[in-house]
């Protein structure tokens, strides 16, 4: 549960940024990447480039420019997700801004390194690097894409005193809490009600009790039974039939968390 560092965008998007660092098969798909390109030589490197400074550039172009597209398209998803703005349009919006700063930086490598002018390099690429940005970031989309819900359920852990926070004539078993300015909806199967706090601080003293899915919601381990894709969007499915939406930044602790639960 420790893996969203904090609610900032820049600060969502360096955590997964170091957690996606950290992967080997990152790592080796680019450099697969780098050498297929360096060997074929694009856009004239074949024929310009020996092979060794072609296959240093091309490692240099292929590393770069997925590292500033990620920062950048994950970064205005996380923004868009703060606006409720609903995938897939929030992923179009992703691949879209990263389409400029990776046009800018190619058109520099080119100018610098092929001496092609800058401008009409970035007239000329960005059409291209827009459809790739595109192709990419919904080929990621559907290859993390979960399919229909898989019923699970453990025990929850021993109760964290912060459940003494409810309303006695609500119950402890507390589903989930909903962030609404500087109250919680806390819901039980009783009803519901509003507590004064950040849902951050709650999801730290409930522990593993359950987990926080989106920067708005948390859920309890005893009502999550799955979870399920639609249309690019990723929720959590809950006993009571409702759906929470997952946050793009909180993908990997719940997928860690529903992993780690035991069958029904």
């Amino acid at each position: 549960m420790g893996f969203v560092a904090n609610d900032t965008v820049l600060g969502e998007t360096l955590t997964e940024a170091r957690a996606m660092a950290g992967s080997w098969r990152l790592w080796v798909g680019l450099i697969c990447t780098a050498l297929i390109v360096g060997l074929t030589g694009p856009f004239g490197t074949y024929t310009t480039m020996p092979v060794p400074l072609r296959l240093t550039y091309w490692a240099v172009v292929v590393i770069t420019t997925y590292w500033i597209g990620f920062l950048a398209s994950f970064a205005t998803v996380i923004w868009a997700e703060a606006l409720e703005v609903a995938a897939p349009w929030s992923v179009a919006l992703g691949a879209g801004a990263a389409s400029v700063p990776v046009t800018l930086w190619l058109s520099l490598l080119h100018a610098s390194v092929l001496g092609d002018p800058f401008l009409g390099e970035a007239i000329r690429l960005f059409p291209y690097v827009a459809v790739i940005s595109l192709a990419a970031v919904f080929l990621f989309e559907a290859a993390e894409a979960e399919g229909n819900p898989v019923t699970t359920r453990a025990p929850a852990p021993s109760e964290p005193a912060w459940l003494d926070r409810l309303p006695p004539e609500l119950g402890r078993d507390l589903l989930l809490l909903q962030a609404q300015d500087h109250y919680m909806r806390a819901e039980t199967p009783l009803g519901e009600t509003l507590l004064r706090g950040s849902i951050g601080e709650a999801s730290e003293a409930l522990g593993d009790y359950g987990v926080r899915v989106h920067r708005s919601w948390w859920v309890s381990r005893s009502a999550i039974r799955g979870t399920r894709t639609r249309q690019g969007a990723r929720a959590v499915v809950l006993s009571t039939g409702e759906e929470v939406p997952i946050g793009r930044s909180y993908r990997r602790s719940v997928r860690e968390f529903v992993d780690h639960m035991g069958p029904a």
